[in-house]
């Protein structure tokens, strides 16, 4: 027995239970992938191996990265910002200039053979510098309290205002999640209330133009491209709320108004508390984004509501483990405050995915995090899996280091 622990600390740092979650996450994610790819089998398009494989490609070097992430100590993650923020900063631009002299929104950057998503670097970079600004507040001094507070708002905004144009719903995940950041980071009341109250304005105002304003005219106004699109969701959304199946007169071998929204309802609906079974899905065969955006509602198919609820828990775990981990990194304040964060936003992330699947919001195209399919995607997560490891045994307290594997 000892030297097993002594084999798995020589090897692998960082509480054991965090690399048990991802193990679990990589498990699930194989198995469903497999199963929702399998509709390449219609039609001759493909082999439906090969999606299995490349999925497979990218959590192995996800996950490769991930270990690698996981033996440097905490500390040392302070740089990230340093070239991440300008890096994200510079592609973003490029993207937004391209867009604009195409005419067609992009958000990915192909460089010999690879396609990198700026705004997922630019989480990364936001997020470790709110925990640095937040680490080097002094909590009982106003003028340093308001001038950490300035200097995290104009950060945020500014890659908020970069990122929005090409993907509103993680421009909305970072921003949520550097609010919840200086929440817990203890940012003065005042602060927190009165950007509360603009972000509510904020999301009021966006709301009224799109349900009030026709699209024609959208189109004329100073908004960015993709606000139509967005425009569309919440509109088909609403107008999906106030109907039922019976008044939407479905018909059998008529293809639906929206046919992704309405086969996971129909995968979810037709489940039962055990589901179908691994493999016996009916419905990836009808939804075009069964691996990666509406995965949650093949594993609710596939694994009832069993199965759903246990993903559901994984996520929550982490997040209560991390918090756990928080509590005991003392005076390791840096090193607190990026683990909520990460934690935080991994966590929001698959609530988003999940509401989405089961119909709670319009579609975002948000991938539950180290399930759905993605390179980037994947390999971003477990970069924030590694920095979650490493601060399991490199940010915690001295006094709990000797525990930190348990």
């Amino acid at each position: 027995m000892m030297e097993e622990e002594y084999t798995f600390s020589r090897f692998f740092k960082g509480k054991p239970i965090l690399w048990i979650i991802v193990a679990t996450l990589c498990l699930i994610s194989v198995i469903e992938v497999f199963s929702a790819t399998s509709r390449f089998t219609f039609g001759g398009e493909q082999n439906y191996l090969r999606p299995v494989f490349g999925h497979v490609l990218h959590l192995v070097l996800g996950l490769g990265v991930m270990y690698l992430v996981h033996l440097v100590p905490y500390r040392f993650f302070k740089a990230l910002p340093y070239i991440l923020l300008p890096l994200s900063a510079g592609t973003l631009g490029y993207l937004l200039v391209k867009s604009h002299s195409a005419g067609v929104t992009d958000r990915w950057i192909e460089f010999q053979g690879f396609t990198l998503q700026p705004s997922e670097l630019a989480k990364i970079g936001v997020l470790v510098a709110v925990a640095s600004l937040l680490s080097k507040m002094k909590e009982d001094d106003v003028y340093s309290q308001s001038r950490t507070f300035w200097r995290i708002l104009a950060l945020t905004v500014v890659f908020f205002l970069l990122i929005v144009p090409e993907n509103l719903s993680t421009a909305a995940l970072l921003a949520l999640t550097v609010f919840c950041m200086m929440f817990v980071g203890r940012i003065r009341r005042k602060y927190i209330l009165s950007l509360l109250a603009v972000g509510a304005g904020g999301i009021g105002l966006m709301l009224a133009i799109m349900i009030i304003v026709p699209p024609q005219k959208i189109e004329n106004l100073p908004l960015p491209a993709r606000f139509v699109t967005w425009q569309e969701r919440v509109r088909d959304y609403s107008d999906g709320s106030k109907k039922n199946y019976n008044e939407r007169q479905y018909v059998r071998n008529v293809a639906p108004e929206k046919p992704q929204e309405t086969h996971a309802n129909i995968a979810i609906a037709s489940s039962n508390i055990l589901g179908k079974g691994p493999g016996n899905s009916v419905e990836r065969d009808f939804l075009q984004e069964a691996s990666c955006d509406f995965i949650y509602a093949i594993i609710i198919e596939e694994l009832g509501l069993v199965g759903a609820l246990f993903v559901m828990a994984i996520y929550l775990w982490l997040l209560l483990k991390v918090g756990g981990i928080a509590s005991q990194c003392g005076e390791h304040r840096f090193a607190r405050y990026l683990a909520m964060g990460i934690a935080l936003m991994i966590m929001f992330q698959a609530l988003i995915n999940m509401s989405v699947a089961v119909g709670l919001i319009p579609v975002t195209g948000q991938p539950l995090p180290l399930i759905s399919t993605g390179g980037t995607s994947i390999l971003v997560t477990c970069v924030y899996m590694g920095m979650l490891i490493s601060i399991s045994w490199s940010g915690v307290g001295e006094e709990n280091n000797l525990n930190s594997n348990q």
